[in-house]
């Protein structure tokens, strides 16, 4: 069983994303500083939408001090019972996604737990699969059990996909997605899998829902990295403080403190798969902007001795979830019944404790 509150590595791309400041955050009843912290809601669906339609089976929160560098993400379980408007009954919190789309789910979210996020990034099952074949696959401790439940996932998945691509609803990209080999005979630790079944195996649901929020950590922490070790391999940085890098290794060098238009160009073409496949609400001077403050964020920190890639921590959120949960039922849905104040403070302290 994989533990939560477990170190794993996340990516240039969350931290671009998590950089980004969010505007008119002040301390709330809790006594969060949020001006001190940014916050980014990461939706994935199990569909072929990005902008609703189909259960949010990811809902992930992430914080960082820009000034600590602490990273942390938070996923939710998406069986959660929340108040959603217009429902006389409590509905389940993956359902925001479906009805609203990204916008709902993160006015939702912040209504049931008092937050305050305003940036988002959804990705839908295909659009995950594919941007993990973008950064070369992901890599996972897979059991044989896991292995024998994955084959049958993708399979079906890749069914589905074949048949809207004969039905001229994808992409050629698709098409050349499907050509990959999707049967996995390997597992144990160091797992190598591909898009589709990498997408597959974070969404496995046989055992439990918190188990597969657990595989879903697994798989985004591990793409994550591999954004982030693209970005060192094409990369070399410096600044005014630091000597010119002694082992550049063909990679660009570029000096933080006097960046040219082409040096931005170039650090936000190393991300641009994560936009591309993604529906977000952030402008392309965002995207440039935070793709500036990533590097020097990362470099700063580089030179304390912090590898901000590297120590991200990691939690599965409501309180009340667990592998074993017996499920409440509301209305004919099961789900999982929580106290919103003790969340909402829970998730607060674990979200942006300074300690």
């Amino acid at each position: 069983m994989k533990k939560p509150g477990k170190i794993i590595r996340l990516c240039a791309l969350a931290l671009a994303l998590m950089l980004l400041p969010l505007p008119g955050m002040a301390e709330d009843a809790d006594g969060v500083d949020y001006s001190r912290w940014t916050t980014f809601l990461l939706l994935c669906n199990e569909g072929m939408t990005n902008d609703g339609g189909n259960v949010g089976n990811t809902i992930m929160v992430v914080s960082m001090h820009p000034g600590t560098g602490k990273i942390r993400q938070m996923m939710v379980t998406w069986d959660t019972f929340v108040q959603y408007e217009g429902f006389d009954f409590p509905q389940r919190l993956g359902s925001a996604y479906r009805n609203k789309g990204p916008e709902g789910t993160v006015d939702n979210f912040n209504k049931n737990f008092q937050m305050d996020i305003t940036h988002y990034m959804s990705l839908n099952f295909l659009n995950l699969a594919s941007l993990i074949d973008a950064y070369g696959g992901v890599t996972v401790d897979l059991t044989r059990q896991e292995r024998n439940a994955l084959n049958g996932m993708v399979a079906s998945k890749k069914e589905t996909i074949q048949a809207q691509a004969d039905a001229g609803l994808l992409t050629q990209l698709a098409v050349e997605l499907l050509a990959q080999q999707y049967q996995l005979d390997d597992f144990g630790p160091e797992t190598k899998l591909n898009g589709l079944q990498a997408a597959g195996y974070g969404w496995l649901q046989y055992d439990s829902v918190y188990n597969c929020c657990e595989r879903d950590n697994e798989v985004i922490g591990s793409l994550f990295n591999s954004v982030a070790e693209r970005i060192k391999e094409t990369t070399a940085f410096y600044n005014s403080h630091t000597e010119y890098p002694a082992d550049v290794r063909g990679r660009r060098v570029i000096n933080l403190d006097a960046m040219t238009e082409e040096d931005v160009s170039y650090l936000r073409q190393q991300i641009d798969p994560i936009f591309q496949m993604s529906y977000n609400n952030l402008t392309e001077e965002e995207i440039r902007g935070i793709s500036v403050t990533l590097a020097k964020s990362a470099f700063e920190a580089a030179r304390q001795g912090v590898d901000i890639f590297t120590v991200v921590e990691t939690a599965i959120f409501p309180l009340e979830s667990r592998p074993d949960i017996v499920y409440d039922m509301i209305a004919g849905n099961t789900g999982i019944l929580v106290d919103y104040e003790a969340n909402s403070k829970a998730m607060k302290e674990y979200l942006f404790a300074e300690e």
